[in-house]
C-alpha cells in the first residue's frame, strides 16, 4: 500500500520510532491534594513545575549524589 507523502524506504528509522522520553518526577502538592509531573527544564540542573490548581511553584535541584526516587512532595 503506498501513502502520499511516505517514503517506503523509512521503516524502522527516527521518522518511526517514538521520540526520546523527557525526563520527569511526581510530585504530590499538599496545597490543593493534587498529583502532577514535573519535567526537567532545559539546561539539565532542576526538575520545575507548577501545582495544576494554584499555581504555586516547585523546584527539585539535580546534583551529584542525587536520589533515585521518582516521586516527592511539595508541602
Amino acid at each position: 500500500m503506498d501513502i502520499a507523502g511516505l517514503d517506503p524506504g523509512m521503516h524502522g528509522t527516527e521518522a518511526t520510532r517514538p521520540a526520546a522520553a523527557r525526563p520527569w518526577v511526581g510530585i504530590r502538592f499538599d496545597c490543593c491534594g493534587v498529583y502532577a509531573r514535573i519535567y526537567r527544564d532545559a539546561d539539565g540542573r532542576a526538575y520545575r513545575g507548577r501545582c495544576p490548581r494554584c499555581l504555586r511553584e516547585t523546584r527539585l535541584r539535580v546534583g551529584p549524589g542525587g536520589t533515585s526516587a521518582r516521586f516527592f512532595r511539595a508541602e
